[in-house]
């Protein structure tokens, strides 16, 4: 049974989506330029709504890329949301984080923050080797391949188009060697957000981004966000939880030189953006270009 706290926070949310939906009428037919910028993320393909949190009073945009320290980026933002003990399996929740979507706020509204010199727009990315290995863990390691599980119904639908021979059933499970054939077949065809490439994810039109920190140097990178928002050194400690969810052994162990090569074909694009080693080293974990914008 739900508790009045959270039956009300149901309400409010509800009546907020309703509010919403009646200012971006008016924003369409009042606002053409925000209408076409809005329109064209959706046309190209690209899912604003599910991918970017927006933090209007203080001038955040996140552009989320998952396994990528978004469940910490976010148990952040919720905390500069004013929403302090949200449960990680919550965090990306909007009803209990508090965030709000580009249409939550108005696309007015959002595209005047997307444009604004004033605004922080950036996002986390992460080492594509290591990433799938924690997409792989956290979705698929040891589940039958049954119905009944959000990635298991992607994967059996793709699974004809990619490989028939993929396993499939209750006594089958998915292994990592077999994943990453999935992965790197679905890559570039937006099947999933867990282990689409990041180059894809991070490059809407018209967002361009200021800051891209790196999830193997989180509460170093992060920082720079704490720094736009102006939060004392002092209390930093404080509004910082990192998350690391999916249970594994250390990435490298899992790679054998074909499937590094495999993962290198199908990621080619983020190990070049994002400036990650393609060699399989224990320096290969940390990109080897500073943090910068890309």
């Amino acid at each position: 049974m739900q508790t009045p706290a959270c039956l009300l926070r149901r309400v409010h949310y509800c009546v907020d989506n309703a509010r919403a939906h009646i200012v971006n009428c008016r924003d369409r037919l009042t606002d053409p330029r925000a209408g076409s910028f809005f329109r064209t993320l959706i046309e190209r393909g690209y899912r604003p709504n599910a991918h970017i949190d927006v933090l209007p009073q203080h001038r955040l945009i996140y552009v989320c890329v998952p396994k990528s320290a978004s469940t910490s980026v976010k148990a952040l933002l919720a905390m500069l949301n004013g929403r302090r003990s949200v449960a990680a399996r919550k965090l990306h929740n909007r009803r209990h984080t508090g965030l709000q979507t580009p249409a939550r706020i108005g696309i007015s509204s959002f595209y005047r923050l997307a444009t604004s010199p004033d605004t922080l727009r950036f996002t986390f990315v992460r080492n594509p080797y290591a990433r799938l290995v924690s997409a792989w863990a956290d979705k698929f390691q040891n589940k039958p391949l049954v119905p009944g599980d959000a990635f298991i119904e992607t994967y059996l639908a793709w699974r004809g188009i990619v490989d028939p021979s993929l396993p499939a059933g209750a006594d089958a499970t998915l292994s990592f060697a077999q994943f990453v054939h999935f992965a790197a077949a679905t890559a570039e065809r937006r099947v999933d957000a867990h282990w689409q490439l990041q180059d894809d994810l991070i490059s809407m039109p018209g967002i361009a981004l200021d800051f891209v920190g790196r999830a193997e140097r989180f509460h170093t990178d992060v920082e720079r966000v704490l720094d736009h928002v102006g939060i004392a050194a002092a209390t930093r400690p404080a509004v910082l939880r990192h998350f690391n969810a999916s249970k594994h052994k250390p990435w490298i162990s899992y790679y054998t030189s074909e499937l590094a090569n495999c993962v290198y074909r199908a990621y080619e694009r983020d190990f070049d953006r994002l400036g990650y080693a393609r060699a399989i080293t224990p320096a290969a974990a940390v990109s080897r270009l500073g943090t910068r914008s890309v």
